[in-house]
């Protein structure tokens, strides 16, 4: 597994009632990313941060970085603050489709094989105020143009179940797979953000196992939070069992992709955040690592459940 950063971290951040840190351009976010040990490559958001494919590539290989997905920004304009794949009006919707395409032209030409994205936007504050029908058939149409654009660039959907609306439609991993099995194509997987997870009231071991036996190829994005609001924290610092778990399952089903962390690291040194969420991450594996997962889930199938604690203590609790 490949280990990455969101390049956006690196920059200016706020919250509705803060600052943080001053505004950077791409380069600048690079070379804080480089000075992590460990680190081998970024999540790079488009438009914002690629205004010249050829001269991100440069800059890329300038510290070493390769691109784990071009993440498609289509809910921050004017326009997509009240959605924009899944609006009424058809000229948003063919504005995300067209940033969506190009996207996924930039990430061809940056070497990666994916695009992510998150609709954030797309949802509803109060009832009674969207026709949820034909907000998911728009939703699809968006989806399956975009992905449709061409075949070796896969595109990832990220669910949230709220933020910036006050619930989204993606809001869970299993209406994600259900929107991929409406759109029908081969070349779309699922962003499994275990933070949004956990906020969706998920487990996330179980998340990954839906796409695992979906056939749906999925992508990892690691944070932390309290269940209650996706608040980016370091790896494990609040749901270590839930961690443990969720990496099990990735060894078990063999996932070799990227690790990318989608960590906010406001009021701490980012590249010491940033330095601890990798290592926190690594220290997940190695215990991991260290477990006969043969004889984990042999216990399973016996229903061995003391055995299984006793199992957990004596690789964790030393």
């Amino acid at each position: 597994m490949k280990h990455s950063i969101i390049m956006a971290f690196m920059g200016g951040q706020k919250d509705r009632f803060c600052t943080y840190f001053p505004h950077a351009e791409p380069e600048e976010k690079m070379a804080n990313i480089h000075q992590v040990e460990g680190i081998d490559g970024v999540e790079i958001v488009y438009p914002f941060e690629i205004q010249n494919p050829t001269e991100t590539a440069k800059q890329l290989s300038k510290y070493g970085l390769g691109v784990a997905a071009v993440n498609a920004n289509i809910k921050a304009g004017p326009e997509q603050q009240a959605g924009s794949s899944s609006v009424p009006q058809k000229h948003i919707r063919d504005d995300a489709i067209r940033i969506l395409k190009e996207a996924m032209d930039v990430a061809a030409e940056l070497g990666a094989d994916k695009v992510t994205t998150c609709p954030l936007t797309d949802g509803y504050d109060y009832l009674m105020t969207t026709n949820y029908q034909e907000a998911w058939l728009n939703m699809v149409d968006t989806f399956r143009q975009a992905a449709s654009h061409r075949s070796d660039v896969k595109l990832f959907l990220e669910y949230k179940n709220q933020e910036t609306r006050a619930h989204c439609y993606l809001d869970n991993c299993a209406k994600t797979i259900c929107m991929i099995r409406d759109i029908g194509l081969k070349n779309l997987g699922v962003t499994l953000d275990i933070g949004h997870s956990l906020m969706a009231g998920e487990t996330p071991g179980e998340a990954i196992t839906l796409c695992h036996n979906s056939g749906i190829e999925y992508y990892i994005h690691t944070n932390d939070n309290n269940g209650r609001w996706d608040w980016d924290l370091i790896p494990a610092t609040r749901n270590l069992w839930d961690y443990l778990e969720a990496f099990v399952y990735l060894k078990r089903y063999n996932y070799d992709g990227w690790l990318t962390s989608d960590m906010s690291p406001i009021r701490l040194d980012r590249v010491d955040a940033f330095d601890q969420n990798l290592k926190a991450t690594q220290k997940i594996i190695e215990i991991v690592d260290s477990m006969n997962l043969d004889e984990l889930f042999g216990m399973m199938q016996r229903c061995e459940t003391v055995e299984i604690l006793q199992f957990l203590r004596d690789h964790t609790l030393k």
